[in-house]
């Protein structure tokens, strides 16, 4: 956390922060977010030359932290690909400039469903060249329904809102 200490003073004004959790780039629809700045987490990665045999993963969230507490717009960052902790962590790191992440965004039903079938498809096609044992697939879809409910749960009576698009 240093990091942020260091680099950057206390905002301005009170912010909008979105992430994201599984969501693609092509699911964040523009006019929905108009008012956002939308910044590709890959992008800040390599803006902060990180590096995953040298930087450790608090590194990468105290990046994240540092494009949101720097950010004079409403901000989505999609592609995070965090852990549910991750988000606590981001939290954390974000209480001392008084911004708080105000959504996250997940696949909805629909979306999963048709991860789901696109695994099973691609399972079908190249089981032969793939790592993965029958039925793992489905279970790691299962998995992840879960992981969003833990996530629901987890933010149920806090500022942050679990959307599903």
């Amino acid at each position: 956390m240093n990091i942020i200490k260091n680099n950057l003073s206390e905002p301005t004004k009170k912010i909008q922060v979105i992430l994201t959790y599984r969501i693609d780039e092509s699911d964040i629809k523009n006019s929905e977010f108009a008012n956002f700045k939308i910044v590709n987490f890959s992008d800040v990665l390599l803006k902060n030359n990180y590096h995953p045999s040298e930087h450790s993963e608090l590194n990468k969230l105290e990046y994240l932290s540092k494009e949101i507490i720097s950010s004079e717009d409403n901000i989505v960052i999609y592609n995070t690909g965090s852990d549910l902790e991750d988000f606590d962590a981001v939290s954390e790191m974000l209480k001392p400039y008084e911004l708080v992440i105000n959504n996250i965004l997940v696949p909805n039903e629909s979306k999963r469903k048709q991860q789901l079938a696109d695994g099973q498809k691609a399972y079908r096609e190249h089981s032969r060249w793939l790592d993965f044992y029958p039925g793992e697939i489905e279970e790691n879809h299962k998995y992840f329904a879960e992981k969003i409910k833990t996530l629901k749960a987890k933010y149920q009576n806090t500022e942050t809102i679990i959307s599903e698009i």
